[in-house]
């Protein structure tokens, strides 16, 4: 198990082989959590929803709907597309 050293600051430096197996970047956010066994940290996809909901909101502006989109709210598509970029990004993770 790759050990890691409390710096000045109380940074900390996670192993490369630990980086590449998540796809960690400099500037990636992560979420520390206290669990009994000491720090756990998850990486965390920070999105701006609101610039986010614009983008998609333009996009289909500029589409016609689709035969099996017909009778849906842009609120319904809207979350089905950001379900389908979600899994394609996890998808994505798991590839490198």
């Amino acid at each position: 198990m790759p050990l890691v050293t409390v710096k000045p600051k109380f940074q900390v430096t996670i192993p490369a082989k630990l980086r590449k197996g998540l796809d960690l970047r400099e500037g990636d956010v992560m979420e520390a959590s206290v669990v009994a066994e000491g720090i756990l940290l998850r990486p965390k996809e920070v999105v701006d929803r609101d610039a986010g909901a614009r983008r998609v909101a333009a996009a289909l502006a500029r589409l016609e709907a689709s035969p099996e989109d017909a009778g849906r709210s842009e609120d319904d598509i809207m979350k089905d597309i950001i379900s389908d970029i979600a899994a394609a990004r996890e998808e994505r993770r798991r590839d490198t």
